[in-house]
């Protein structure tokens, strides 16, 4: 069984729509995540070397969102799940992005 670790109400300004107009001005997004890890050696140790920093998860998606120019939520969340994915103890990730 995997813990869950839950990144919450992370806001970023981006570039992101289809239409001409939602390309004219950023728009802020809210991203949820929830990343499936085995937190027992962190548990066990009480050591950051060991867990998923969630800070750094939550500066990795705000400097991801903010850098971004897609124009489907869709493709965002692809690259923000990647992201996600980066620690060595995320084995998987549930995201979600709204504007």
């Amino acid at each position: 069984m995997s813990d869950i670790i839950r990144v919450r109400d992370v806001r970023a300004a981006c570039c992101i729509g289809v239409c001409p107009e939602e390309r004219e001005q950023r728009q802020e997004v809210l991203i949820d995540v929830e990343l499936a890890c085995d937190l027992k050696t962190a548990g066990a140790s009480d050591r950051l070397e060991d867990t998923v920093d969630y800070a750094w998860v939550r500066d990795e998606l705000v400097r991801v969102a903010e850098a971004s120019e897609f124009k489907l939520i869709e493709a965002l969340a692809e690259r923000l799940a990647a992201v996600c994915l980066t620690p060595a103890q995320a084995q998987s990730v549930r995201i979600r992005v709204a504007k």
